[in-house]
């Protein structure tokens, strides 16, 4: 192949998503050289997310294995996450005779149905001399670390792409850095956004790494991201890891990559005194129902700028908890089909019991997905980060000693990506308490949406309330 200006060579060899010449933006030139060069030996790259850079990482792989007999490894946290880059050259290895004449196909198989299905781990391209090259993807699962880092040391590359880095334990990335082996041209190359302050962390200040910055400002300037876009996007989880590249303040995150939902100077900020002239707006009341070990029963009432606990006790008669939930609920003026509770459990009980009483409560299944599914990991984690977007913006708690249960709350990226809550049964691996009352604030944000007009369906399928009017 003749040296091309690569810009132009991603023209000649690669189509767009709508059929047309590839026109690549200045940093993809930079990412798609990164491999295609493969001039350094130790590389970092950070995009915001929806840049492309898989997209890109995916033709400049491509066209790296169909012109040199070289092996190319994958490795993602998930093999649903390395199929992502794979599914991409699957698809442009058809964009050019070059790569498609290259490409080897099994005799049980077809190129239709390659190109239809993209369902492959592994493809290998044979050049005109014989030798082949090799592409294959692999999963580093830390669900379960010792599994997943041996199984990794069965394979070997000198070529090693990491996706979605930073969601890899560090135990496993050692196992994965091994596979580089003995052979002294080797490439490895780093790529994701900066959830954790782990391995990818100090790669990123390792001067023997060569860095991608891409931000969403570089996005704006390239025509790859709008401004409205952005705005919009501030509002949401991990904007500053997503879209700013800003890894988090080492007193924010633990060595598991788990950060506080709320810090101290927020949570301190957020109490204020109850004074009834001052509250205003639609009465909600959430309810967690103790599951026995210590746990708490707690009604807590929200207002639109204001929550307070109503009650807490360790009664456990579900019938009288019913009775309590029903009284505070007259007694504080909160309309039936405004009371959430946990449906998980003995809340179940609590739930079928008061809905036989013709009361119109919402039943919430907090495993359920969420509404915004590609964002949150379960309605749980979507209802906890409404919480805490609406104390930071200025509402506010009643000042009880109970409210510092918030402050104990955890999240992070699972390897999907999405935010997750850690799990009460975790938490007390770590010795934190049932966060019965944050669990109860928590509950009154999976209320229902509605836009002018028209009604929306709540956002957890598995709500099992009687009539959503």
């Amino acid at each position: 192949m003749k040296k091309t200006d690569t810009k132009e060579l991603a023209k000649v060899f690669f189509k767009d998503e709508e059929g047309k010449e590839l026109i690549l933006t200045p940093k993809q030139v930079e990412i798609f050289d990164l491999i295609w060069k493969r001039k350094n030996k130790r590389n970092h790259l950070m995009c915001y997310t929806r840049y492309g850079k898989s997209f890109v990482v995916a033709l400049a792989t491509l066209l790296r294995v169909a012109t040199f007999p070289e092996k190319w490894a994958i490795v993602a946290p998930s093999e649903k996450k390395a199929k992502i880059i794979m599914s991409y050259i699957i698809e442009h290895v058809f964009d050019n005779d070059y790569t498609k004449q290259k490409l080897e196909i099994d005799k049980n198989e077809s190129m239709d149905r390659l190109r239809r299905e993209r369902s492959k781990n592994r493809l290998t391209f044979k050049h005109t001399d014989g030798t082949l090259g090799e592409v294959f993807i692999l999963s580093a699962d830390s669900r379960n670390r010792q599994n997943a880092g041996d199984a990794l040391m069965g394979f070997g590359a000198p070529n090693v792409i990491l996706d979605e880095a930073a969601l890899i334990d560090d135990d496993i990335e050692a196992k994965i850095f091994r596979m580089l082996g003995d052979k002294p041209d080797n490439f490895y190359l780093k790529i994701g956004n900066p959830f954790r302050r782990n391995h990818f962390l100090k790669s990123w200040k390792d001067p023997r790494y060569s860095k991608i910055n891409v931000d969403y400002e570089i996005g704006i300037k390239e025509g790859r991201a709008t401004k409205d876009f952005i705005d919009e996007a501030m509002d949401k989880p991990h904007f500053d890891i997503l879209f700013e590249n800003t890894f988090p303040a080492a007193d924010m995150v633990d060595d598991k990559g788990w950060s506080f939902l709320i810090t101290d100077s927020e949570f301190d900020k957020a109490l204020k005194p109850y004074k009834e002239e001052e509250v205003f707006g639609e009465r909600l009341m959430g309810v967690d129902i103790a599951r026995g070990g210590g746990n708490y029963n707690v009604w807590v009432l929200r207002n639109a700028n204001h929550a307070r606990v109503l009650a807490k006790n360790r009664d456990g008669d579900l019938m009288s908890v019913v009775g309590t939930t029903i009284r505070l609920a007259q007694e504080n003026n909160i309309s039936m089909e405004n009371i959430f509770l946990d449906d998980t459990g003995v809340g179940a009980g609590v739930s079928d019991r008061i809905r036989e009483q013709r009361y119109n409560v919402k039943a919430v299944t907090l495993g359920a997905s969420a509404r915004e599914y590609e964002k949150y990991k379960n309605v749980r984690a979507e209802c906890y980060w409404k919480l805490r977007n609406w104390l930071i913006e200025g509402n506010s708690i009643d000042k009880d000693d109970n409210w510092q249960e918030l402050t104990y709350i955890k999240y992070k990226a699972d390897s999907a990506g999405k935010l997750q809550i850690m799990s009460k049964e975790e938490m007390k691996r770590y010795g934190i308490e049932s966060p019965d009352v944050a669990d109860a604030l928590m509950l009154t944000f999976a209320k229902k949406y509605k836009r002018i007009g028209e009604e929306i369906q709540q956002f957890t399928p598995n709500y099992k309330s009687m009539n959503y009017n």
